[in-house]
């Protein structure tokens, strides 16, 4: 198993749906041995400073400017636009809140490599490869002695947060221990209306764990190797360290003054509507690992502020006068005035991995979308190059589903496509007539989409609506408000037509979708449902099975297969992804637009920031 591969099976820890292959391994990997964290290359020693003339004093070694070089103290601020439904991820179909501040999971983003390190990853954009995105977290290390069989070694020394509330006494402070996982994992598994249950039903009922060593857990994923991964290992919006005796004592951790996590930042105050406030925890494990600071406890900050703020002018506002510290996703209209009125504040430009798309019930044969004819006739009567040029000013993309051109591994132009996937991208209303005759509909259909109500939603879908018109499609824009949007998108994942929503996401939610299988969250138009529904996609899937977390470039190769397919099947209309933009303000040091994710490695130049006059 190459080096690469090996640092796979070690991070990229997925999840979300592929099954047991119908054909096992060819071959049962080598045990790897649980790696290690990539060393950080030593700095090169500074050359001999030649002799200066005596006129001139001798020169001295280049230091990093003061500012450059981390600080404790100060606040980082920045927005959430709603208050989370769920503390936490075993109560309900959906998942936990206060991830990466009060709670942590396994493995998490690799800042290794990340723009701080070696740059393979930009964790804006939605991450990289598998090989190349996650590193170590609680635990420090694994092995994978066959697909399915995880061996996760447990970090010494994490502890318990010293929180002043009922909940941190109870814990005191202790330190984690291999026993602590497996009843954490147990209550999550048991407990009723927890989210793996309805979302990933097979890993849920065949999947186990057990302590195997006093700071060692193996945790075993019969089935659906990749979304076990996911879900589990990584631990996507489930698995979480959640404290054993807070859980066994109030229940579950439902109420926000019971968390109690192993991550950076304590939860000490939340007002509903208004922000939360966390202080940093002085009891945290992690040194930052690269740069001017490596070495150093993180994290920086004395405390973090998440301002509730719904609405996006408020929200911009409050980033332009500096109430804001950052702030992440800006549409291009939006970014085009904070360049105007904000000049100093600093950008990222990117172009997200999770587009937009009108997804279909093309698995239900009583609707016209199970006839792959108004499937293309749709995308016939979308002028993809007008949406491009017009209402994205030529910022966007239109080659974007099922991959964009930023997941290389993964991508096929479309100038390499087949003609016929091609001419699918090409306005075309009349073409697109034919076709709805051909399939039965020569007047057209009357059809329904459900969005949500956020104004942009509604312009964009608004263009939909004009263009199919033109060629007899009658759509109805169904606008739901974000909490009845979301259940029904998230969790009940049911309408009657047609779903406007995400349709894809990160190299590792593509890697869980390919190929589709089941009504997954990411998978709205139910391709390949019930699985073996398509035999062209589960043929590839059961290849891919494999090799996965064995030999990836064959599990890419094999990959490759999907999107000139399902493309051509026109399973979902893409709508072109505009680029994005990340803000942040000089002052926040050591970021680099990756979201808030990861702000634990962020500090305040308070000096800057002060005589920036903020």
């Amino acid at each position: 198993m190459s080096k690469k591969i090996l640092w796979l099976v070690v991070t990229w820890l997925m999840a979300l749906s592929l099954v047991i292959a119908a054909c096992g391994p060819a071959a049962q990997p080598t045990a790897p041995t649980a790696p290690t964290t990539p060393t950080t290359p030593t700095t090169p020693a500074t050359p001999t400073t030649p002799t200066a003339p005596a006129e001139e004093k001798p020169q001295k070694e280049t230091v990093a400017p003061a500012a450059d070089v981390p600080k404790y103290g100060g606040t980082i601020t920045y927005r959430l636009a709603s208050d989370p439904t769920n503390f936490d991820s075993g109560t309900q179909r959906s998942g936990g809140a206060l991830i990466n501040t009060v709670y942590q999971q396994f493995v998490g983003s690799d800042w290794l490599r990340g723009p701080a390190g070696s740059d393979v990853t930009n964790y804006a954009a939605g991450g990289g490869s598998l090989e190349d995105s996650l590193g170590p977290q609680v635990a420090e290390g694994w092995q994978m002695p066959q697909q399915g069989v995880w061996i996760l070694k447990i970090r010494q020394g994490v502890r318990w947060q010293p929180v002043k509330s009922e909940a941190g006494r109870l814990m005191a402070g202790r330190q984690v221990t291999a026993d602590d996982i497996v009843s954490s994992f147990n209550r999550l598994f048991k407990a009723p209306e927890n989210w793996i249950k309805y979302g990933q039903p097979q890993v849920w009922s065949s999947a186990t764990i057990e302590k195997t060593g006093p700071w060692e857990v193996t945790v075993k994923t019969p089935v659906d190797y990749v979304t076990s991964f996911v879900w589990l290992i990584q631990g996507a919006g489930f698995e979480r360290v959640y404290p054993p005796e807070v859980g066994a004592k109030y229940g579950d951790l439902a109420n926000w003054r019971n968390a109690v996590g192993t991550g950076p930042y304590m939860l000490v105050d939340y007002v509903p509507g208004s922000q939360f406030l966390f202080e940093k925890n002085p009891a945290y494990w992690e040194k930052d690992p690269v740069g001017p600071g490596k070495g150093n406890q993180l994290p920086y900050p004395d405390t973090l502020r998440e301002l509730i703020i719904p609405d996006l002018s408020t929200t911009y506002a409050a980033l332009r006068t500096g109430k804001l510290d950052l702030q992440s996703d800006v549409p291009l209209i939006d970014a085009q005035s904070l360049f105007k009125t904000t000049p100093r504040i600093e950008s990222l430009k990117y172009l997200s991995s999770a587009p937009w798309g009108i997804a279909m019930k093309q698995d239900d044969p009583k609707k016209p979308f199970s006839n792959v004819k108004v499937r293309q006739a749709l995308m016939l009567a979308t002028n993809f190059e007008a949406i491009k040029r017009d209402y994205y000013a030529g910022e966007a993309e239109i080659e974007v589903w099922p991959v964009n051109k930023q997941m290389s591994s993964l991508y096929t132009p479309l100038s390499q496509m087949p003609d016929s996937v091609q001419a699918l991208y090409k306005y075309n209303p009349e073409k697109a007539k034919q076709l709805l005759k051909d399939a039965g509909y020569p007047g057209g259909f009357k059809t329904s989409v459900v969005i949500n109500s956020a104004s942009e939603r509604i312009d964009e879908l608004s263009i939909f609506k004009d263009m199919w018109a033109k060629v007899g499609i009658d759509l109805t824009l169904d606008v739901r408000d974000t909490g009845v949007y979301n259940r029904i998108a998230g969790v009940v994942r049911e309408w009657d037509d047609m779903l406007y929503r995400s349709v894809s996401g990160s190299f590792i939610f593509q890697m869980y979708h390919a190929p589709y299988r089941n009504p997954a969250i990411l998978n709205p138009s139910r391709i390949n449902n019930p699985p073996g529904a398509d035999p062209y996609l589960e043929e590839i899937y059961n290849e891919m099975q494999k090799y996965i977390f064995i030999d990836m470039p064959k599990v890419y190769q094999a990959f490759k297969k999907v999107p000139p397919y399902v493309m051509e099947q026109a399973f979902v209309i893409p709508r072109p992804t505009p680029y994005s933009y990340n803000f942040w303000w000089p002052w926040l040091k050591n970021y680099y637009g990756q979201g808030a994710g990861l702000i634990r490695y962020g500090w305040v130049d308070q000096e800057l920031k002060k005589s920036m006059g903020y």
